[in-house]
């Protein structure tokens, strides 16, 4: 009898948590959106403005000259399709991003880590003024951070959990996307795969499947390196 009441209490004290989690992220979502709703922009904002009001054709080639890599871009430009390319959608592209990134903290460190850690990442994605700062900037920068996050989950999931097709796929799937989308987000993933490649040394394992991904990671961004090397000469 007291084993079933303490499982009834750990079932409620989760969907307690549950709840509280969410409310965290929906306020948060709220909150920056409504601190979103402005139409000032500086001068990288306008670049971005700019280069989406182009078709897609033209946003890749002039795109390709940019210091910056062209995912964002593209992921704007089909935003922008459905929802205009006003300032405003354009903040709240941005915003989602972020939006996305604490949800993380529900669909996936709260699975990995726990309840706790799951809000607090949430909470910090959320409230952090960093966070609030570059949240409704009409530029890459939320949505790096959902791509470099979604790496390292996957890379300890590789290594704690299991090392299965659908990680390793994933994994390498947001690791290029992540270098796609900024220099400084490819030096984080470049810092996850070293300590994933370190790992698979040390323990003698996973060492065909991280080659695999490692060397088609190089391969498919081979593009954007000769665009570097024609951009910096």
């Amino acid at each position: 009898m007291k084993k079933i009441e303490d499982n009834n209490k750990l079932i409620k004290t989760g969907k307690n948590m549950k709840m509280i989690h969410i409310i965290v992220i929906v306020i948060g979502a709220i909150f920056m959106i409504l601190a979103g709703l402005h139409t000032n922009i500086w001068f990288d904002e306008t670049y971005t403005l700019g280069l989406v009001n182009h078709n897609f054709i033209d946003l890749v080639k002039i795109g390709a000259a940019d210091v910056h890599p062209l995912f964002y871009y593209v992921f704007a430009k089909f935003f922008t399709l459905f929802t205009g390319n006003s300032i405003i959608s354009l903040r709240i592209f941005s915003i989602l991003g972020m939006i996305v990134l604490s949800m993380l903290g529900y669909t996936h460190i709260r699975k990995d880590f726990g309840e706790k850690t799951g809000i607090i990442f949430s909470f910090l994605s959320m409230f952090l003024p960093v966070m609030l700062l570059y949240s409704s900037e009409i530029r890459m920068y939320s949505w790096a951070a959902v791509l470099v996050t979604l790496t390292g989950i996957y890379a300890y999931r590789i290594i704690k959990k299991e090392s299965n097709k659908k990680n390793w796929i994933l994994f390498a799937l947001f690791s290029l996307l992540s270098a796609y989308t900024h220099y400084f987000a490819m030096m984080a993933i470049g810092i996850i795969n070293l300590m994933l490649f370190a790992y698979t040394i040390k323990n003698k394992k996973y060492i065909k499947e991280f080659l695999i991904t490692g060397i088609s990671q190089i391969v498919l961004f081979i593009p954007r390196i000769n665009s570097v090397f024609k951009t910096s000469v």
